[in-house]
C-alpha cells in the first residue's frame, strides 16, 4: 500500500504543477516564440519570396494600367527579387507571370490587328529579356557564393596558421627556458629572457590574430597595453615604485608593422626598466601611442637617471640596434634624447602605410 500511495502523491502534485497558473503561462510564452518563429522563418523562405515577387509583378502591371505607366525596367525588379532569394525556375516563373501581365494589360485596351500584334511581340521581348536578367543573376549569385565560401576558407586557413605560430613560438621560449637553466652566468640568463620576451611578445600578437577571426588589421593599442602593464609588472627594480601612464590611440596594423612595433616597444620599455630605475624608490614610466592622418608615432619615456651621449655607444647595445634596425623596416624616423628635465625620450615614427621611404635614425 505505501509505494502506492507514495505513487498517488506524485501524481497529484504533478498535476497541480502542471495545472498551476505560472506553468500555464510559461508554456503559453513558449508557444507563442514558436509561432513567431514559424512566422519570421517563413517571411524569410523562397517561397516568401516568390509570392512577394508574383505580388509586386501584379502591382506593376495594375499601375501600368490604370496609369499608362511604360516604365518597363520596374518589371525587373521582382525577378531580380524572385531569382536571388528562391533561384532560377522562381526567376523564370516570375519572367513569365511579367510577360502575362503586360500582354493582359495591353488587351484590356481597344487595339487594332497590328497594334494587338505588337502587345504580343513586346510581351515576347519582356519575357526573353527578363530569362536573360534571371541567368545574369545566378551567375552573379553563383560567383558571390563562391567568393563568400573562398572567403571563409581563407579566414579558417589564416586563424589556423596564427594559432600554430603562436604555438610554435611558445615552444621555442619554453625551449629557450630549459637551455638557459644550464648556464650559471647571470649575463647569459639576461640574453635568454630578453629573447623570450620578444618571441612571447609576438606569440601574443598571433594570439589575438587568432581571437579577432583573423582580421587583415589589428588594433594596436590593446597590444601595448598589456605588453607595458607585463613588462612593468616581471621587470620593475625590486624596492621601486614605479608608476606606469599609458596613453595609446586606435591604431590598425597589418601583422608585420604590428610585429615590427610590438618587438621596438618591447626594446623601448625593457630598458629604462632594467637601467634608469637601478636604486631609485620611485619612478614614472611613460608610453604615448599616436595616430594621425599619414604618420604614427610611439614615444617612450622616463625620469630615470637619463641617456648620457658620451656613453652612448656602451649604452646602445643589441636591443638599441634591434630598434635602429627595425625602425628603418618600418621606413620610420627613430629619436633618442635626454630631456632638460631629466630621464630619456624614445620616439619611433612612421608613415601609416609603409613605403619605399629610408629611415632617417638619430641618436
Amino acid at each position: 500500500m505505501e509505494p502506492n500511495r507514495g505513487a498517488l502523491a506524485a501524481a497529484v502534485q504533478l498535476r497541480r504543477h502542471v495545472d498551476s497558473p505560472i506553468y500555464d503561462a510559461r508554456r503559453h510564452s513558449v508557444e507563442e516564440n514558436k509561432t513567431l518563429r514559424a512566422g519570421f522563418d517563413f517571411v524569410c523562405s523562397p517561397s516568401a519570396a516568390v509570392i512577394g515577387a508574383a505580388l509586386l509583378m501584379l502591382l506593376i502591371g495594375w499601375i501600368d494600367y490604370k496609369t499608362d505607366f511604360t516604365a518597363t525596367v520596374f518589371y525587373f525588379v521582382p525577378v531580380v527579387l524572385a531569382s536571388w532569394r528562391a533561384g532560377r525556375k522562381s526567376g523564370w516563373f516570375i519572367a513569365l507571370l511579367g510577360g502575362a501581365t503586360v500582354l493582359i494589360a495591353d488587351l484590356m485596351v481597344p487595339h487594332s490587328g497590328d497594334a494587338i500584334a505588337l502587345s504580343y511581340v513586346n510581351a515576347g521581348i519582356l519575357v526573353l529579356a527578363s530569362v536573360a536578367l534571371v541567368e545574369l543573376v545566378i551567375s552573379y549569385r553563383q560567383a558571390h557564393q563562391r567568393l563568400a565560401s573562398l572567403l571563409a576558407l581563407r579566414t579558417v586557413s589564416l586563424n589556423e596558421i596564427h594559432q600554430r605560430v603562436k604555438n610554435n613560438l611558445q615552444i621555442v621560449s619554453s625551449l629557450l627556458r630549459l637551455q638557459s637553466g644550464k648556464f650559471d652566468d647571470p649575463a647569459v640568463h639576461d640574453v635568454f629572457t630578453e629573447c623570450r620576451e620578444r618571441i612571447n611578445a609576438m606569440a601574443r600578437l598571433h594570439e589575438q590574430l587568432y581571437d579577432e577571426a583573423g582580421p587583415s588589421h589589428l588594433d594596436f593599442a590593446p597590444h601595448l597595453h598589456e605588453l607595458a602593464e607585463m613588462l612593468v609588472r616581471s621587470h620593475t627594480p625590486p624596492g621601486c615604485k614605479l608608476a606606469l601612464n599609458l596613453s595609446a590611440d586606435h591604431v590598425p596594423l597589418d601583422l608585420d608593422q604590428s610585429i615590427l612595433l610590438s618587438l621596438i616597444a618591447n626594446e623601448l620599455l625593457l630598458n629604462p626598466l632594467k637601467h634608469a630605475f637601478l636604486g631609485r624608490t620611485d619612478g614614472q614610466l611613460h608610453a604615448e601611442l599616436r595616430a594621425s592622418p599619414d604618420h604614427i608615432t610611439l614615444a617612450i619615456r622616463d625620469d630615470g637617471i637619463g641617456f648620457v651621449l658620451t656613453e652612448k655607444e656602451e649604452r646602445r647595445g643589441l636591443g638599441i640596434e634591434l630598434v635602429r634596425a627595425m625602425s628603418r623596416q618600418l621606413g620610420g624616423e627613430f629619436i633618442i634624447n635626454s630631456p632638460p628635465a631629466g630621464g630619456t625620450c624614445a620616439t619611433i615614427s612612421f608613415p601609416s602605410k609603409t613605403g619605399d621611404r629610408h629611415a632617417n635614425v638619430h641618436v
